[in-house]
C-alpha cells in the first residue's frame, strides 16, 4: 500500500523533427503515456504527462518536473522519437544521476542493449507495459530489484539481464485510461489552427470538413498486439502474436462517452490491427449506428480479412461513418507474398479496395520495395499493381515505400546477411524513417528508384492531393496523371514540372533537409 504520493514524470519525444518544417497531425495523442498511466494514476500516484508535440520547451518542463520525482520514463518508436528521446533522457540523467529512468515502446522494445549501455536506462520494459509499469512503479517505491519485475531487460555487471517473461494480458485485467491527464484542447488548437508547415500522417478529410474548416480529431487504443507473422514488423516477435480487444460494445460506449467529454469530430483508432475480428466490428458498428454520433471514425484492417467480412459487416462499417480503413497490401507478387509471410492473394488486393470503395470508404493502400533479397522484376511488379488499382480507384491511397530493416523482424537479419550495416547511435536511429531524405538507405536499382520517385508524385496529383491552385489547372494535371498511372509512362513527368513551378512561384516552398539538432530551450 502506497504510504504517501509519489510523483512520475512520463514524456513522449517528437515524432518528427520540427526543424524540418515538417509537423504529425496533431490528433495522435500520447496514447502510449496514457496507457502506462492506467495502474499508477488509479493507484493515487502523481502523474506528469509532458509531450513534445504541445509544449514547446519541452526539455525545461520535464527538468523541472523531474526535481523531487519517484521516476522518469518515456516511450518511443523508430524514427526521430529515438533520437529527441535520447536527448532529454541524457538531460535527465545528467540532472539527476540518480533518478531511475524507464523506457518502453516498440523500439526500445526490441534493442534494449542500447538505452541500458547507453546510461539512458535503468531498466526497459518488453512489449505490453501497462502491468509491468505499475510493478515498476511500486518496486521503485519501495526499494526493492527491478530484476524482481516480470517483463524487463536491466543491466547488472555490464550484462543485459531479462527478467521472468510477462504474459500479454487483456483489457479487462487493466485499469482505466486517466483521460484527466490530457489537456485534450491544446491537440484540437494545432489541429485547427493555419499552418504553413507540412503536416505529416493527416488522414483524408471526410463529410463537410475542409483543409480551411478542420475537424477536431481525437485517437484510441482498442486492441493490442497483431495475429499476422509477418518478416517485416517485430510484432510477431514482441506480441507472440496474440491480439487482444476491447468488446465492439463496450468500445462504442467509451466512444460515446469521450465525445461527449472532448468534442472530437474524427476518431482514429491507432490499434496495429484493429479489424481482426468480425463479431467484434459489428457489435462496434450497430452500437455506433444505433446512438447516431455525429463522428467519423477510421482504423487499421487486413486485406484479406475484408475478404472474409459478410457484405452486412461491410455496409455496417458504412453506416457507422466509417471513412477511412488503412491497409497493408504489401507486395504486388505471389512470391514475394509468400516470402514476407503476408500471404495475401493478389486478386483480393483490387477486390477488397473495391468493396471499400464502393462504400465511399477510403482505402488507405500501402505497398513496400526493396525488402532483403528482392528481385528488380519484382518490384517493378509492385509499382504496377499500385499504379493499376490507384487508377482504377482514385478514391483510394495507394503509397509505396522503400524496405526499412527493423530490429527485431526476420527482415532485419535478412539484411544484415546481404550487407545492411545498421546504425551504430541514437543519432542515426532517429533518422531511419524519413523516407524523403534517406530513401538511399534502401539499395533501390536506380530505374526503380526513379520509377518510384515519379509514381508517388502522380499518384498524388491524380487523386486531386493538390488542392492549390486553380481548378482548371489541377483538373488538368490529374488527367495527365491519370494517364501515366493507366500505361505505366513516368517518362517526361510535365505535370510534375509545372506543378514544382507553380510551388516556386507561389513561395509555397518547404526547408530543405538538413541534419537534425535538439531544440534544447533549457
Amino acid at each position: 500500500m502506497i504510504q504517501k504520493k509519489h510523483k512520475i514524470v512520463l514524456f513522449l519525444p517528437h515524432r518528427a523533427d520540427p526543424t524540418r518544417g515538417e509537423v504529425f497531425s496533431a490528433d495522435l495523442l500520447p496514447l502510449e503515456l496514457l496507457q502506462i498511466a492506467t495502474g499508477p494514476a488509479a493507484a493515487g500516484y502523481e502523474i506528469v504527462m509532458i509531450d513534445a508535440m504541445v509544449e514547446p520547451k519541452y526539455i525545461e518542463k520535464v527538468l523541472e518536473a523531474c526535481e523531487g520525482a519517484l521516476l522518469f520514463a518515456s516511450s518511443c518508436i523508430l524514427g526521430f522519437q529515438v533520437y529527441d528521446g535520447y536527448v532529454v533522457a541524457s538531460a535527465v540523467r545528467e540532472r539527476f544521476p540518480k533518478l531511475p529512468i524507464i523506457w518502453g515502446g516498440w523500439f526500445p522494445s526490441v534493442i534494449p542493449e542500447m538505452y541500458l549501455h547507453a546510461g539512458i536506462a535503468d531498466a526497459v520494459g518488453l512489449g505490453q507495459g501497462e502491468l509491468t509499469f505499475m510493478d515498476v512503479c511500486e518496486a521503485v517505491a519501495c526499494g526493492a530489484d527491478l530484476e524482481t519485475v516480470p517483463g524487463l531487460a536491466v543491466l547488472r555487471d555490464g550484462a543485459v539481464r531479462y527478467t521472468a517473461h510477462r504474459e500479454v494480458v487483456g483489457f479487462d485485467k487493466i485499469k482505466p485510461v486517466p483521460w484527466h491527464l490530457l489537456e485534450y484542447e491544446k491537440y484540437a488548437e494545432l489541429q485547427t489552427k493555419p499552418t504553413k508547415l507540412k503536416v505529416r500522417h493527416r488522414f483524408p478529410l471526410p463529410g463537410r470538413w475542409t483543409p480551411s474548416n478542420p475537424p477536431r480529431g481525437f485517437s484510441h487504443f482498442s486492441s493490442y498486439g497483431c495475429p499476422e507473422p509477418c518478416t517485416f514488423c517485430c510484432s510477431p516477435a514482441l506480441t507472440g502474436r496474440r491480439w487482444k480487444a476491447i468488446p465492439g460494445d463496450v468500445l462504442a460506449e467509451e466512444v460515446a462517452e469521450l465525445q461527449k467529454r472532448f468534442r472530437f469530430d474524427v476518431l482514429r483508432f491507432q490499434d496495429a490491427n484493429w479489424g481482426v475480428a468480425e463479431k467484434r466490428t459489428k457489435q462496434f458498428c450497430e452500437k455506433l449506428e444505433a446512438m447516431n454520433l455525429d463522428l467519423y471514425w477510421n482504423g487499421t484492417i487486413e486485406i484479406e480479412t475484408i475478404c472474409r467480412y459478410k457484405p452486412e459487416t461491410l455496409d455496417l462499417l458504412q453506416k457507422s461513418k466509417c471513412h477511412l480503413l488503412w491497409l497493408g497490401a504489401e507486395a504486388g507478387t505471389k512470391d514475394m507474398q509468400e516470402r514476407i509471410k503476408k500471404f495475401i492473394e493478389i486478386d483480393n488486393i483490387p477486390k477488397a479496395i473495391g468493396e471499400l470503395a464502393r462504400r465511399n470508404i477510403v482505402p488507405g493502400t500501402f505497398w513496400i520495395i526493396g525488402y532483403p533479397g528482392e528481385t528488380r522484376e519484382s518490384m517493378a511488379a509492385t509499382l504496377r499493381v499500385a499504379a493499376a488499382i490507384k487508377h482504377r480507384y482514385p478514391i483510394a491511397g495507394s503509397e509505396v515505400y522503400p524496405f526499412r530493416p527493423i530490429p527485431g523482424t526476420e527482415d532485419f537479419q535478412a539484411a544484415i546477411k546481404l550487407g545492411y550495416v545498421p546504425p551504430k547511435d541514437f543519432h542515426d536511429w532517429g533518422k531511419c524513417f524519413e523516407y524523403k531524405y534517406n530513401s538511399h538507405n534502401t539499395p533501390l536499382p536506380e530505374d526503380i528508384r526513379n520509377t518510384w520517385s515519379r509514381y508517388n508524385n502522380t499518384a498524388a496529383i491524380y487523386d486531386r492531393h493538390v488542392t492549390e491552385g486553380p481548378r482548371w489547372m489541377r483538373d488538368l494535371l490529374s488527367k495527365i496523371a491519370g494517364w501515366r498511372l493507366k500505361r505505366g509512362s513516368y517518362e517526361f513527368p510535365v505535370e510534375q514540372k509545372l506543378f514544382d513551378v507553380y510551388v516556386r512561384a507561389t513561395g509555397q516552398t518547404q526547408p530543405g533537409a538538413k541534419d537534425y539538432q535538439p531544440a534544447i530551450d533549457a
